[in-house]
């Protein structure tokens, strides 16, 4: 029979693979001189099917490469036979994926050689030895990992530089881990600094640099590949922006940051050390500018920039009664070089325009007057307790049903238990026995499920929402709302409202908690077209029956 070998060859490191006459060409050699051997030594028909060069792969992911990947469908479809290698370690080293690997073999017959560990794959002892030896290969694996991290955050504890190249530094060739500043880089990153304090904006900051023809770090690494410079980006300019490098500290263990120190050992924790290269930017300017970073995030707004108006009824909250249409807040600047903010239908044959500061302090002033109205407020408990209302009579049912059950199992070991001297003999002791610890573990299972239930209900009870508790926070919505920033203002009005819906002589406000149009005002009089309704003006406030006309969806 014809052996068709693939050939298994693997280094670890790019540096490995890029050498002509390294490793590789090494463990090809070796796999050739092996078929060459078989053929002419010992009349056996051998030949290469095929060859497959793992490069910078490390020996766990051998198996998730598109080149072994390309073995087993070879494999399967018959193409190879016979798998050859010169070492286990240069196909995996990794227990559980050479075994499956294994499997696979023997499932389609291919017969597996390896040069340096020779054994009998058809025996329980050849299995038990590569079982063994491809043990010690992955327990390799794991001490040189670990002995790598660990000297990694030894060396980052003494404040030593363990990372590539950084823009504002250049890496020191005679001391290993020192950076030396970098006078022409040091001006690019303060300048960048600068720059965000300016305008508070990342997307500027990066467009203003690539505007002064700034780009990242040019350099040459030690394997002689040249890195030329990019344009700045997102990414790249928040992560200059927030490096401590920059201040003279190292982090360590920088990427668990943002877990949770109190469950990791101290040796994993985050932490900053004082570093060994001097520091380039100003430590008052650095937190100023990370106190700013994280200020724009939380409140979502520049705040370089003067807040313009935010416009607490936008996403659907606001509706044109008229055409049925969404309202949204729009700008404009009129004559006096003054910007008026409104909303403005968006239909473009209606486009109707309300003011809206005005039309904002009505809404939260009707939302205010609404929670006084004590149908209503009762009308929003009844609403937010409705799951409760429908759950406890369906937890109390299967109280009572478990409690009955408890009685009829305690009744039963009692009249058991007054009779068993007169029923107890020598054959049915044990029968009775058994039926009693049968009806005793009865009984301790349903006093476990009562108390769940009663735990449950006695929960569902605490948290049922009061009718003075909800009037409170809804009379107290003006105050809460104004100590709020512009976001959380957002946040809040589209929890609370519903929608809004204005006509042409009031406005229909709905809250949230299926009440439809539990408020309309109207104004004394119409107005014409030309002008803007005054909706802050004297007004009537009443609930809407079923007989008004329905909201607009």
């Amino acid at each position: 029979m014809q052996k068709k070998c693939g050939f298994i060859i693997r280094v670890s490191t790019e540096r490995q693979a890029q050498n002509k006459e390294g490793s590789l060409v090494n463990q090809l050699q070796r796999l050739r001189a092996h078929v060459e051997y078989k053929t002419t030594a010992c009349g056996e028909d051998w030949i290469e099917a095929e060859r497959y060069e793992l490069k910078a792969v490390s020996g766990k992911d051998s198996f998730r490469t598109a080149e072994f990947g390309r073995l087993i469908e070879d494999i399967k479809t018959g193409r190879v036979n016979t798998v050859l290698c010169t070492a286990l370690d240069r196909v995996s080293r990794s227990v559980r994926d050479f075994l499956s690997f294994f499997e696979l073999l023997a499932k389609y017959n291919v017969e597996f050689v390896c040069l340096k560990q020779n054994y009998d794959t058809t025996t329980s002892q050849g299995k038990l030895f590569i079982t063994i030896m491809m043990a010690l290969a992955e327990f390799e694996r794991e001490q040189t990992s670990e002995r790598t991290r660990e000297a990694c955050i030894a060396r980052a504890d003494r404040g030593l530089w363990t990372g590539s190249q950084l823009i504002g530094y250049n890496i020191d060739p005679a001391r290993k881990g020192y950076l030396i500043p970098n006078e022409q880089e040091k001006a690019l990153v303060n300048f960048a600094f600068d720059t965000y304090l300016k305008c508070g904006s990342l997307i500027q900051t990066y467009r203003t640099l690539n505007e002064h023809g700034y780009h990242t770090k040019q350099y040459v690494s030690r394997r002689n590949i040249s890195y030329p410079g990019r344009r700045f980006c997102y990414t790249s300019t928040q992560q200059m922006l927030t490096n401590l490098a920059y201040i003279g500290l190292k982090e360590v263990n920088k990427r668990k940051r943002i877990q949770d120190q109190s469950k990791l050992t101290e040796n994993e924790r985050y932490r900053t050390v004082k570093a060994v290269w001097p520091a380039i930017v100003d430590e008052a300017k650095f937190y100023a500018t990370q106190e700013l970073i994280k200020k724009n995030h939380k409140s979502r707004h520049n705040g370089t920039l003067p807040l313009k108006h935010s416009y607490i009824l936008n996403s659907g909250l606001l509706w044109c009664e008229k055409c049925g249409s969404q309202m949204e807040g729009s700008s404009s600047i009129g004559r006096s070089n003054v910007r008026y903010y409104y909303y403005v239908c968006k239909n473009r044959d209606c486009r109707r325009k309300i003011p809206a500061g005005e039309i904002e302090a009505t809404v939260l002033e009707r939302v205010k007057t609404l929670a006084s109205d004590e149908r209503i407020v009762s009308q929003i408990v009844k609403t937010a307790n409705a799951k409760t209302y429908k759950e406890l009579p369906q937890l109390e049912t299967q109280k009572a049903a478990l409690e009955k059950e408890l009685r009829k199992v305690t009744n039963t070991a009692d009249n058991l238990m007054s009779r068993w001297a007169s029923v107890a003999s020598n054959s049915n002791t044990g029968f009775l026995k058994e039926k009693l610890d049968k009806l005793a573990a009865r009984r301790k299972d349903l006093e476990t499920g009562i108390s769940e239930l009663e735990f449950v209900i006695e929960d569902l009870e605490r948290h049922a929402l009061s009718h003075d508790k909800i009037g409170k926070v809804l009379q107290n919505f003006s105050e809460v709302f104004a100590q709020m920033k512009p976001y959380q203002q957002k946040e809040l009005m589209n929890v609370v409202l519903h929608k809004a819906v204005i006509g042409e002589k009031g406005i229909k406000i709905a809250l949230h908690g299926k009440i439809p149009q539990t408020g309309l005002l109207l104004s004394d009089a119409p107005e014409p077209r030309t002008q803007m309704p005054n909706w802050l003006g004297k007004s009537v406030l009443y609930q809407n029956n079923s007989t008004k006309r329905r909201i607009p969806p």
